[in-house]
């Protein structure tokens, strides 16, 4: 039987079917000799499927572009890492940003930069925040608050064809045209590496100034080239420079702007910092000289509903100023819990004691002491927290250390065990009263015929 539409070679079906000495009406036998015929011929009337075997890739250079979708090419680090498709296949959009590619799109954002920073609109604003942060030479070096900053405050250059463009000191996003490197590097991280051309595009050079590159390779539109750290008087001269292939549209970060706004954003943070130590009653008096060895350390993490930040019984593993949002405060206690068959057992309950609320710490006593903490610290709400981990606590100066504890007052250091029990009772007759009561009207309801969100107990305005 055929599987899978076999061809056949009729050619060979034919030498096979007129093969003498085989079994027919005249002879009721095959013949030995032809029965070998037929067995040698029978395998050739089914034609094969030549087997496809891989293709060997053909060597290809990779090209120097420092935007990733400008190419859609993945890096030799990349290759070989899990990580990276696993990522692709579960955030396809991450890796195809949205950069402008249509001439309008392009045009739009040109009109607005021609604009003097000041005079743009929020809007405006926004569109050049949105277009830097799909540049990964951008994202990958600064942080997105710097990023919603400079953004504010980039510029619009315009080149004529065959222009020298010296880029350090400056960062340069292509918007239209391309341009070619003219020296060994095209560019300079933040951390001070140089990134220079690869050798099969440097193969070429100019004799006479062994810095000139004689470039085969040209960056497009999405790549990047320049600084952001301006150079020093040493190094200007003859590095970061290219050459306009054509008449070239670009986003510049002047080197003095992004140095600016990085100022500005340090001196904000430090603020904010100092604000929220001294929010909290304890810290209002000290000295600025050790409120700034606690800024030193302070780093801000975010928390989601639920996160435990303490547990009862263990040491803390920091100190915590509250910055926005506030926790809630448990202990535990034994109590005795009613079984389903009535008996009652003996369980572990957690027991509400108070609130945590902004311009709030928590954890300095059991840090500073290595004592178990006395309650249970959970987040009532999404909470940023200022934190100090307490390896640095236990590092500061000893006379910050024993401020600290001489100032600071443990929370909720005053409730007692019968307190506890009390809050207990009176929580679990509070629950049983409301379902009680809940019971009751529902009984009461149905007595009376009355259904709830049925019939004409159907209030649709109440709903909404």
């Amino acid at each position: 039987m055929l599987t899978d539409f076999q061809k056949l070679n009729y050619d060979q079906l034919d030498a096979l079917l007129h093969t003498d000495g085989l079994q027919s009406k005249e002879n009721l036998c095959s013949t030995e000799e032809a029965h070998q015929k037929f067995m040698k011929i029978y395998p050739k009337i089914f034609i094969k499927k030549k087997p496809i075997l891989p293709g060997i890739p053909e060597k290809r250079t990779i090209g120097v572009h420092s935007c990733n979708f400008c190419t859609n090419a993945v890096t030799a680090e990349d290759f070989h890492n899990i990580h990276f498709y696993l990522n692709k296949m579960k955030n396809p959009d991450r890796f195809q940003p949205s950069f402008p590619k249509s001439r309008e799109s392009v045009q739009n954002l040109i009109k607005i930069l021609k604009k003097i920073p000041i005079l743009r609109t929020e809007e405006e604003h926004e569109a050049v925040y949105k277009i830097m942060k799909v540049i990964p030479d951008i994202n990958e070096q600064l942080s997105e608050e710097q990023i919603k900053e400079i953004s504010k405050v980039v510029l619009r250059e315009y080149w004529v064809k065959e222009s020298t463009v010296d880029a350090s000191q400056g960062f340069y996003i292509i918007l239209r045209g391309s341009v070619k490197p003219q020296t060994k590097y095209y560019k300079r991280l933040i951390g001070g590496h140089f990134i220079s051309v690869p050798p099969q595009v440097t193969s070429v050079t100019n004799e006479s100034n062994p810095t000139e590159v004689a470039s085969s390779d040209m960056f497009g539109v999405g790549c990047c080239f320049g600084t952001l750290v301006p150079l020093p008087l040493k190094k200007k001269h003859d590095v970061l420079t290219v050459l306009t292939e054509e008449n070239c549209d670009f986003i510049k970060i002047p080197s003095i702007n992004y140095l600016r706004v990085k100022e500005d954003i340090a001196k904000h943070e430090q603020q904010a910092k100092e604000e929220v130590i001294r929010g909290s009653p304890f810290y209002q008096n000290w000295p600025m000289i050790f409120i700034f060895k606690l800024t030193a350390q302070l780093k801000w993490r975010k928390f989601p509903t639920d996160y435990v930040f303490m547990e009862e019984g263990e040491i803390s593993k920091y100190v915590g100023f509250i910055k926005s949002g506030h926790g809630n405060a448990y202990r535990i206690i034994p109590a005795l819990v009613k079984r389903p068959l009535g008996k009652m057992a003996k369980q572990m309950r957690q027991v509400f004691i108070g609130q945590l609320h902004r311009h709030q710490s928590f954890g300095e006593t059991s840090v500073l002491l290595q004592t178990p903490s006395t309650y249970t610290l959970k987040a009532a709400t999404p909470v940023e927290l200022g934190v100090i981990n307490a390896t640095d606590v236990l590092a500061l100066d000893p006379v910050i250390q024993m401020l600290l504890l001489q100032i600071i007052q443990p929370s909720f250091e005053n409730i007692t065990f019968e307190d506890l029990k009390y809050k207990y009772i009176n929580n679990k007759k509070e629950m049983e009263w409301r379902h009680k009561k809940e019971v009751i009207l529902q009984e009461t309801l149905f007595y009376n015929g009355i259904r709830p969100g049925l019939g004409k107990w159907l209030h649709t305005h109440f709903e909404k």
